[in-house]
């Protein structure tokens, strides 16, 4: 008869505990309720206005290149008529605008031979002083 060593048998009376130390009365964590803001998830972005680019092709710049974590992209020009020429797109995550502008003010991209510009966006009222103003 075989004899098993004695320090290889660990019965489950005598096993290492591991403590946590996550907070037993901190409140549930919900990533869709608690999600940064829009402004802090977003990149503004520029382009030529001979040379413009379609939602779908940044959207599918952005997914080759960092996953789809695209929320959303809005397009806008500076008159009704006029072609796009800049916009914002929305990350699904906010630490992607400070991955995309690795420690720079501004980056650029070539998407389809067309320049396109990036940096962190910031919403007009903000940008200019009025928060909470009306």
């Amino acid at each position: 008869m075989a004899q098993s060593c004695p320090s290889a048998i660990v019965s489950s009376s005598t096993e290492a505990r591991v403590q946590s130390k996550l907070n037993p009365f901190a409140k549930d964590w919900n990533p869709k309720k608690e999600q940064r803001s829009e402004e802090e998830r977003s990149l503004f972005f520029t382009f030529s206005r001979w040379y413009p680019l379609g939602r779908s092709q940044i959207r599918r710049f952005f997914s080759d290149k960092y996953g789809n974590f695209v929320e959303k992209i809005a397009l806008r020009s500076k008159g009704p008529k006029e072609t796009p020429q800049f916009g914002q797109v929305v990350f699904k995550i906010s630490t992607l605008p400070l991955v995309i502008l690795n420690g720079k003010d501004e980056v650029k991209f070539v998407i389809d031979q067309r320049s396109f510009w990036c940096k962190k966006y910031q919403d007009r009222n903000t940008r200019n002083g009025n928060v909470g103003q009306n």
